[in-house]
């Protein structure tokens, strides 16, 4: 498996892409029983109603997604904020010592301005949903920047910030990130085997995306591939990247 910050960027990447996949628009969800892990999504009712089980690989991938979100935004957010008030951030009296706390400072309001437009709202409905979703997305990727600092040679003004960074939790909060999105991937592969089990065999079938997930679902249970694997195999055909 891919280590390092890129798998992590790449994953969420990935997600912003598969969520804006899904059916829309969706009833409205509380924003604290999404981050308490609970969600207030009525299943459809009526001729039309999809399986019980589609609504609830749907939801995980909804939920799954906030969580990741929220947790990397607040808890980045405090770090670039703490590094601003480090000292050392401010030993280099230089341009590029600017750009480096322009950077930090940009970053600590941009992720403040995403995570209000949601956490003091009462409810998402589908606008605000992917509204934040997409500005999520947009200030996580800014964070690449700083993961680069990890493997490329640096200037006397970028080791004072990879160190302040690293200082003050960076390296922590990534590998926290990684756990989530590890947990996410194979908590997904579990919504999927509740899916396939309230399918028909004319529904496994009635689709490409369907067969070929199908397809993957079978090499997993034959153990012919790993969790993580399908889990990517599974975005990769939400995605139509195959």
């Amino acid at each position: 498996m891919l280590k390092g910050t890129t798998y992590l960027v790449i994953i969420l990447l990935l997600l912003i892409q598969l969520i804006s996949c899904l059916p829309r628009p969706f009833s409205s969800v509380s924003v604290d029983s999404i981050l308490l892990g609970t969600t207030t999504i009525s299943p459809s009712v009526g001729e039309n109603a999809v399986p019980s089980g589609h609504n609830s690989f749907e939801e995980a991938l909804r939920k799954g997604l906030l969580n990741i979100f929220n947790l990397d935004l607040q808890g980045t957010n405090k770090i670039a904020k703490d590094v601003l008030a480090d000292p050392s951030m401010y030993s280099i009296d230089s341009e590029a010592m600017q750009e480096e706390l322009s950077a930090l400072r940009k970053y600590v309001t941009d992720s403040k301005e995403v995570l209000n437009k949601v956490l003091p709202a009462d409810h998402f409905d589908s606008n605000t949903f992917f509204l934040f979703v997409k500005d999520a997305q947009n200030v996580a990727h800014r964070l690449s920047r700083f993961h680069s600092f990890k493997i490329n040679p640096l200037t006397p003004e970028q080791q004072v910030t990879w160190d302040a960074l690293k200082k003050h939790g960076f390296l922590e909060c990534d590998e926290e990130m990684h756990k989530r999105v590890n947990e996410y991937l194979r908590d997904l592969v579990d919504e999927f085997e509740k899916y396939v089990k309230t399918l028909s065999a004319a529904e496994k079938e009635k689709d490409k995306d369907m067969k070929d997930m199908m397809a993957a679902w079978n090499a997993y249970t034959k153990n012919e591939t790993s969790k993580t694997k399908f889990a990517q195999r599974l975005l990769q055909i939400n995605l139509k990247l195959q």
